[in-house]
């Protein structure tokens, strides 16, 4: 079988933007499916084509946005308009030569926007089936907006299949169609297993906590910093790491000097995977802080380092925490609430009880990458077998 993936963030050049992507193709080609990725090229103002290994092929269209993200241009008035409408025609254009000449089987779109609408379109002048997974943003945040809502619910409803990576995201995407099925397919993906280029082994006798995730104003890093305030005036011997770049990082920087914590919340940037495993490996515990989120890649990670979490109550985030006893979950913008819940973790005995390695191996189980590939896989079968 052959599959025209199309996204709007892919991982190229040390882009962390669909990170998740080419190890869900990697998994995807081990059950037989060629895939071929159309995204936008960040880097230049031309159309590139790449192979990436024997069964995966990406071609990259030129527009004149670069990394910009889409959604985002329509905030910008007429030159935001014009980019975005340049995005979806040259990205079309690009998807329409991939499908004369390589004849996809279906069209999978990784977002219902912007890559839904190209999947729509294509699927109008091609007649190929298109199908697509909601990831969080666009179905919490997008499906709000008063413009965008009518065109996302339209997506949904022609779309043949409907995948998203959350239980509650399956639910919201589906009322968005109209009672359509949706079905939970994870994303994940594997971290290169080699030794870190450092040490970063931790004080042990330190309270060592960590959050990790793109620095953006809806993963809610500003929330534990003020909290980590709390615990700092409490006396509380604590070292806190926030892994990952973004937009945020000149607030979230002044944020921290204001409130006098430069020894004690670390930016490390952008790192690599092993000094992300070597990190958990010696975090006591691991913070997600979102305002809004389906099931993010870090829980995933820490549930396979074994490591208890403190989460907000968004998403499926509570639910999963509560029903695997994970951690503690708090309300989210709470930072109060999560000073308390940090406080208390901070006691190891507390945090060991969290620690159930039957519990946390089944949930990593059923979000690994293996078995999100699978319903994805399996479902688009069945659907090539009826046709």
């Amino acid at each position: 079988m052959k599959m025209l993936l199309i996204t709007s963030s892919f991982p190229k050049y040390g882009r962390i933007g669909g990170i998740f992507i080419p190890d869900t193709i990697r998994s995807l080609n081990k059950r037989g499916m060629d895939v071929h990725v159309l995204t936008q090229n960040c880097d230049s103002l031309k159309t590139d084509y790449e192979l990436l290994w024997p069964g995966c092929e990406v071609t990259y269209f030129g527009w004149n946005g670069r990394d910009t993200p889409v959604i985002s241009l329509l905030k910008n008035r007429l030159f935001g308009i014009f980019l975005a409408a340049q995005y979806f025609v040259n990205g079309f254009l690009a998807g329409r030569r991939i499908c004369i000449n390589w004849r996809p089987d279906i069209i999978f779109a990784e977002w219902l926007i912007p890559a839904g609408l190209i999947a729509y379109l294509l699927s109008l002048f091609t007649n190929i089936p298109y199908c697509c997974r909601a990831l969080g943003s666009d179905v919490y945040i997008a499906a709000n907006n008063t413009f965008l809502r009518p065109l996302i619910k339209h997506i949904t409803k022609k779309s043949t299949l409907l995948f998203a990576d959350g239980f509650d995201l399956c639910q919201k995407t589906s009322a968005l169609a109209n009672g359509k099925e949706c079905y939970f397919a994870a994303t994940a993906r594997k971290m290169e297993n080699i030794n870190p280029s450092h040490d970063l082994k931790n004080d042990c006798k330190r309270f060592n906590l960590g959050c990790i995730g793109r620095l953006h104003q809806v993963k809610g890093q500003d929330i534990l910093v003020k909290a980590c305030n709390i615990l700092f005036k409490k006396g509380i011997d604590f070292r806190c790491y926030l892994i990952g770049e973004g937009e945020e990082r000149n607030n979230i920087e002044k944020l921290i000097k204001n409130l006098s914590l430069e020894q004690n919340v670390l930016l490390t940037g952008r790192i690599e995977d092993a000094e992300v495993q070597e990190l958990l490996r010696n975090m006591d515990c691991v913070i997600i802080p979102s305002r809004s989120e389906s099931i993010p890649l870090v829980l995933m990670e820490a549930v396979s380092a074994k490591k208890a979490l403190i989460v907000s109550d968004v998403g499926d985030m509570g639910y999963l925490a509560e029903k695997y006893n994970l951690g503690y979950v708090v309300k989210p913008e709470d930072h109060n609430g999560l000073a308390e819940a940090l406080i208390i973790m901070s006691d190891s005995k507390i945090r060991a009880s969290f620690c159930n390695k039957q519990q946390q191996e089944e949930l990593a189980s059923i979000l690994s990458v293996e078995a999100g590939a699978k319903v994805i896989f399996e479902k688009i079968r069945g659907l090539r077998n009826n046709l």
